[in-house]
């Protein structure tokens, strides 16, 4: 009789593991709630960013499947933290990374429908945009795109991440309240960094692009980034994503930002490795010491299934998703504290001159007893798990 039970113990205590992490998506938002408190400024401290939103955005997408309201609630503490009841925004900068929690304030508007949250939006609409009363503080290069980050670093430079940082919250803004400035902006902006940035013959967006064609990474004939970095890949397919779910079908624009989208996809595709993910560098999977990178490949997850899920995609992507995913929650863990890790992803990091300097910047986990958080993993897995569970 021991035997019997033993063996049935053993039988069964695999998969009691196993779900302790099946739900991927709750899972990873509970445990983010209870690991940093009151708000997921105690991550890093990073402020009104896109280092904090990014994960809350997540978040909001597995609200969005759970209607948990403890996941509202965690997101408008955040918030509230910086938006006063009047919707004044503090921590503001100058830089499109500090744009992105615009999407928290128009989530928050559309659950709550408090007026503040719409009132902080359209503030952050008019602090990147500028007013007739008070000019934006942006700087744009000589063709009209804005500077990643307005210091001497970026000066005139562009990133594909941008196109993510802003544009998708600029787009949503504008389609809500009738804006078309704001939806001219971000449609413009996506196209003029998609002509700067992407390679139609890879179909792949490289990092950025300095307009004065300068900087120790910029080639001197075109002045763009020579390389493809995984999360730039990510952004990107995720910002076109979500901007053609905000754009009505019968916008003039709409057609030309599905082709951008389907372009992407192909590239992509094409540079899945045989894990069924994308290498630091995707373009490059037959370097040796090109790991597998999981942020970059959970964000191109999620932009292509909601491709397949909104017919923008043909059938030929489904097991490049499926299989993706399988591959992805190969790197989902048991962290010391009982609760998920997700593992093998880049931390932040700004452009590079070269393959070896990509490829130095080594992989972290989150959360980690040996290095920095870093918040991309945590949004790299909420956003696919949104879409995958």
């Amino acid at each position: 009789m021991r035997k019997f039970f033993l063996i049935v113990f053993l039988i069964v205590l695999p998969l009691l593991g196993k779900a302790q992490i099946t739900n991927f998506g709750i899972q990873f938002s509970d445990a983010i709630i209870s690991r940093y408190q009151p708000t997921i400024n105690a991550f890093n401290n990073n402020g009104w960013d896109h280092a904090n939103s990014i994960i809350l955005h997540g978040m909001e997408k597995i609200y969005g499947k759970t209607k948990n309201p403890g996941y509202v609630k965690y997101i408008k503490d955040f918030v509230d933290s910086y938006v006063d009841e009047k919707g004044n925004v503090k921590g503001l900068k100058t830089e499109l990374d500090g744009i992105h929690p615009g999407l928290l304030c128009l989530f928050l508007y559309e659950t709550t429908k408090e007026e503040k949250y719409k009132i902080a939006a359209t503030n952050m609409r008019n602090y990147l945009l500028g007013t007739t009363a008070v000019p934006t503080k942006f700087s744009k290069t000589p063709d009209g795109g804005y500077w990643h980050k307005n210091n001497d670093h970026y000066e005139d430079v562009m990133t594909i991440d941008g196109v993510y940082m802003a544009n998708p919250f600029l787009l949503k803004y504008g389609i809500k309240f009738g804006d078309t400035e704001s939806v001219d902006s971000a449609l413009f902006q996506t196209f003029l960094a998609a002509s700067r940035m992407f390679n139609i013959e890879t179909h792949l967006p490289y990092h950025g692009w300095d307009y004065k064609k300068k900087k120790s990474w910029a080639s001197p004939i075109t002045g763009t980034a020579t390389e493809v970095w995984s999360r730039n890949a990510g952004w990107f397919s995720m910002a076109l994503a979500d901007m053609l779910e905000f754009l009505p079908p019968t916008h003039k624009d709409y057609k030309k930002l599905l082709y951008l989208y389907q372009q992407l996809a192909i590239g992509i595709k094409n540079t899945q490795n045989k894990e069924a993910l994308w290498c630091q560098l995707i373009n490059h999977k037959e370097l040796a010491d090109n790991y597998t990178e999981t942020s970059g490949s959970g964000m191109i997850i999620y932009a292509l299934k909601k491709g397949l899920n909104n017919k923008w995609l043909d059938e030929s992507y489904a097991m490049v998703i499926e299989n993706g995913w399988e591959g992805f929650k190969k790197y989902i863990a048991i962290f010391s504290d009982g609760k998920p890790q997700i593992k093998s992803f880049c931390p932040g990091m700004g452009i590079k001159d070269n393959i070896k300097e990509y490829l130095s910047v080594r992989p972290v986990d989150c959360p980690s007893n040996v290095s920095k958080n870093q918040p991309h993993g945590y949004c790299a897995v909420l956003m696919a798990a949104s879409v995958m569970e």
